[in-house]
């Protein structure tokens, strides 16, 4: 109950300055056209696109339901009005006035959209949760610290080996983050209502899966700080991409899962390689530690492949050979530039045989024997991707064997 009294306040002033709102543009523009209701709704956009993302619960400025509900369902809910903005655009388009009409529409949906994600990105820049204030190590340098995600108990043991490897080989800081979701901090502005027991009952879906593994985590950072590692674990709440993403500025390297099948762990992998900007190690739950003798590089003459090289400098330099893959219909073997110096490489090249590429190249690096793929990553999102049949959606979705991608902005 009180959270809809709550609504019913934030509702209530929300209306008001709405309409003072309102008010003050006809006042300023005249009403030959709705200004005022484009204003209202552009700044509700961006009120909530902001507030819900500043407060999510694993964030600083994290705020209790009843709080978000009050003002994302209350006052976001008085302040904007689709209903008024419908009503002006079908009176203008009554009037004669057409193009202005359509001009409303077009104005209305670009521009809250616009909003809403400046909302987003603004609270995202600025919003620090407890998890990320933490990390304190020097971006930009493999000894500066490496991110692991864990989402699935399964996958935890591959996960913490690979880690202890390049810990072993490289040093550096790893910081490990244990995510039990599902996500109850990206509830729609709706579902903020729903009553105590529901979110209880949601609460309830979550697996704990962090409670039952924390002795395995536990006992592998002491092992890990026994041989002069920096490790240590944290729980988080939610699906983690926040949290991912507010460490990854502060690491060199992150660690994901690549689960065949598993399009959360794919849509997870992409918001990593397109917003994290840091290279990407994905790895299968069958994976051993002892990977990186034989590295294959899907290589093709660009900058994007020559950044993923460079990231992988230092595990190709002890590998026992380095496997450059070419998918061309030409078997002939351009020059290598002088990041593959002093590397025991090979040529594999092969034409297309109708499959994706991304499959070809996988089925490729298996060929050749190889226990890790580097190449660079070309993603925009999993839409374009498969618009344009992707290379790196394909290998997302079939690798079975570690792969290092290199995002093109990272």
């Amino acid at each position: 109950m009180l959270n809809y009294l709550l609504i019913g306040l934030g509702g209530a002033i929300g209306s008001v300055l709405r309409a003072w709102l309102g008010n003050v543009v006809v006042a300023l523009t005249g009403p030959s056209f709705p200004w005022g209701t484009l204003l209202i709704n552009v700044v509700g956009s961006f009120v909530i696109g902001f507030f819900g993302t500043l407060t999510a619960t694993d964030g600083r400025f994290a705020v209790p339901f009843e709080t978000r509900a009050f003002v994302m369902v209350g006052i976001c809910g008085g302040f904007t009005t689709f209903s008024s903005f419908s009503l002006q655009t079908l009176e203008l388009a009554r009037d004669g006035r057409s193009l202005q009409a359509l001009g409303n529409v077009a104005l209305s949906v670009t521009l809250c959209l616009a909003s809403v994600a400046a909302g987003y990105a603004l609270a995202t820049t600025i919003r620090t949760s407890p998890v990320a204030a933490i990390s304190a190590a020097t971006p930009g340098t493999r000894a500066g610290s490496t991110l692991v995600a864990l989402h699935r108990p399964d996958s935890v043991p591959a996960m913490l080996e690979v880690a202890g490897k390049l810990m072993t080989a490289e040093g550096g800081r790893t910081t490990v983050l244990a995510i039990d979701g599902p996500v109850l901090a990206a509830l729609q502005p709706t579902e903020e209502v729903m009553t105590t027991a529901r979110r209880t009952a949601v609460s309830s879906r979550r697996s704990d899966w962090v409670g039952a593994m924390r002795e395995t985590l536990d006992r592998w950072v002491a092992r890990e700080k026994a041989e002069g590692h920096q490790a240590r674990w944290i729980a988080v709440r939610g699906d983690g991409v926040m949290a991912v993403a507010e460490h990854g500025r502060d690491a060199h390297l992150l660690i994901l899962e690549q689960n065949q099948g598993d399009r959360q762990a794919r849509a997870r992998i992409h918001a990593a390689l397109a917003h994290a900007g840091r290279p990407v190690l994905l790895v299968p739950p069958a994976t051993h530690g002892a990977f990186g003798q034989v590295i294959a590089v899907a290589w093709q003459d660009d900058a994007n492949a020559a950044r993923a090289v460079r990231t992988a400098a230092p595990l190709l330099a002890r590998a026992d050979r380095v496997v450059v893959l070419r998918v061309d219909d030409e078997e002939r073997h351009a020059p290598l530039p002088a990041l593959f110096d002093g590397m025991p490489v090979t040529w594999l090249t092969a034409p297309p045989d109708g499959q994706d590429i991304g499959a070809q190249l996988v089925a490729m690096a298996h060929q050749a024997g190889a226990d890790l793929l580097v190449m660079g990553s070309y993603s925009r999102g999993r839409l374009r991707e498969r618009l344009l049949d992707g290379v790196t959606e394909s290998v997302v979705a079939c690798a079975d064997l570690p792969v290092l991608m290199q995002h093109q902005d990272a």
